[in-house]
């Protein structure tokens, strides 16, 4: 389950980032490959003996002592005239992180595309109108990305990310855009991918904890948008043929769909290379999109497994979408209930919060429990996920119901040392090149806004007492859900744990 915290602030005191805009121009091609770093793509290292081999400690090997010019790194952001938002912040590293966002999740699959988002995933990195799949592997290895490239489909958006050394990301940046742009979708490329699909979907259930977020977000989004799964089923596999792949990317991967964030990277050398990377296709047509509303229903649902002889239960309720005024009272509620574990006990695991102390501390049965609360564009989820020996799951449901209802009672104290502990998470978070880059991704390619770590401990320290407990009231007033998987034998009925929410 996700439990990473968000810093999207909330919108009533972010306001819209302001974009430069990037015109396209045609430019002379001989000036702009002298604009590239060397790149030898054929080259073979020859070993040569190491200069250093025999010295000792009080030899300084510094060929070029200098002094450090430190600059305080801030968030830039650039549009493209076809939409396309661009956003960086400069660290001085020498590794760069680089991260194409698309608005086009498993959420906007139809009947006739269920599984495209995954098929997507599965084709990233392959051939291309300019590159071989061969070509396109060798070029990531030549750039030391070929382990830090992925490609990511979640239920709201697809992620393609590379990490590489900062003087590289003119080759990466057309390379990452023009998988999205004109991938040639190949036919034996396509049916080879059909064994991943599998692997992906035995993985998924050989996983508990990935399976309670499938279950979860099957009952509480039922047969609409956000409870479509990101992992194809074996019945769609038949429909993955080049042509449903390019249709569902001519349908919903338009620039104006489209985030590219940089960190660790010259602001106006990645507007650039973005730029350049469209500049022959800026007639892709911007024309209107469905977008579906994602309708909460709640639910249960549960499923038998023996990837694990525990029983996996999770109990969700409706929260709230990116940049709402509430996101920074429910993060308090997640921090409040914390994560806790039977085994751990070391300092920072969470010995204090209430599932610590309510639960897990109480009963010897329960492995491990932990709070969630997931944000999407228009709705969200927030819950406890616990984990328990099978005949105790009912016990344990209860005790979750109980712990869950207590939420609209905290102490000055309490907030007090939640508010501290979720600015310290938040910190320690922003030090992180990946989670830094996902998060101003995410909240541009879903609100247009971007609001810093700093901005969202701002919000945090001005969260009351009566906005917490309100807040726990709304989230408690939705029609919960219920997901299980493992040995569900002894988990009480729907009905029953509906009651003990509203006790």
């Amino acid at each position: 389950m996700q439990t990473t915290v968000t810093s999207a602030t909330p919108s009533s005191s972010v306001s819209g980032a302001a974009f430069n805009k990037v015109k396209f121009a045609k430019e002379d091609p001989e000036e702009v490959m002298a604009e590239l770093p060397p790149f030898h793509f054929y080259e073979i290292k020859e070993s040569v003996p190491n200069p250093y081999a025999g010295a000792t400690l009080d030899r300084s090997i510094v060929l070029d002592a200098h002094e450090p010019q430190l600059v305080e790194p801030k968030v830039e952001f650039s549009q493209l005239e076809n939409g396309m938002k661009i956003a960086s912040i400069d660290r001085q590293g020498q590794s760069a992180n680089l991260g194409l966002y698309v608005h086009g999740g498993s959420r906007f699959e139809s009947v006739g595309s269920f599984g495209a988002t995954h098929m997507v995933e599965a084709m990233a990195f392959k051939s291309t109108a300019h590159l071989s799949n061969l070509r396109t592997v060798k070029t990531l290895e030549q750039m030391g990305a070929h382990y830090t490239s992925s490609c990511t489909a979640g239920r709201e958006e697809v992620a393609y990310n590379v990490e590489i050394s900062r003087d590289y990301m003119p080759y990466a940046v057309p390379l990452m855009i023009g998988n999205v742009l004109f991938p040639r979708l190949l036919p034996w490329e396509v049916k080879a991918m059909h064994a991943k699909i599998k692997e992906d979907r035995a993985a998924l259930e050989s996983n508990p904890d990935a399976m309670i977020s499938e279950l979860l977000h099957k009952a509480a989004f039922c047969n609409n948008t956000l409870g479509q799964s990101p992992i194809a089923s074996e019945r769609a596999l038949s429909y993955f043929t080049p042509e449903t792949v390019r249709e569902y990317l001519l349908n919903n991967f338009a620039p104006e769909r489209m985030v590219l964030v940089g960190v660790n990277v010259e602001h106006s050398e990645l507007s650039k290379w973005a730029m350049r990377s469209f500049a022959d296709y800026n007639a892709i047509p911007m024309k209107a999109r469905d977008e579906p509303v994602a309708k909460y229903t709640g639910g249960d649902a549960r499923a038998d497994g023996v990837a694990s002889p525990f029983c996996h239960l999770a109990i969700g309720l409706e929260s709230f979408s990116w940049g709402k005024a509430e996101l920074a009272p429910v993060s308090l509620l997640q921090t409040i209930l914390g994560s806790a574990s039977a085994t751990a006990s070391a300092i920072g695991s969470g010995v204090t919060c209430r599932l610590s102390t309510q639960m897990v501390r109480q009963s010897a049965a329960i492995e491990s429990c932990a709070a969630f609360n997931t944000s999407y564009s228009d709705t969200g989820l927030f819950g406890i996920y616990g984990v328990t020996h099978a005949e105790k799951a009912g016990d344990m449901a209860r005790a979750m119901a109980k712990t869950l209802a207590g939420l609209t009672s905290i102490s000055e104290e309490e907030l007090s040392k939640a508010k501290a502990m979720l600015k310290g998470k938040l910190a320690r978070e922003a030090d992180k090149n990946e989670i830094l880059m996902k998060d101003m991704g995410s909240q541009l390619l879903l609100t247009d806004r971007y609001g810093s770590p700093r901005d969202f401990a701002r919000a945090i320290d001005s969260v009351t007492v009566v906005q917490v407990t309100d807040v726990a009231r709304k989230l408690l007033s939705s029609k919960p859900t219920v997901a299980a998987y493992g040995d569900t034998h002894s988990i009480p009925h729907y009905s029953a744990i509906e009651a003990e929410l509203k006790a």
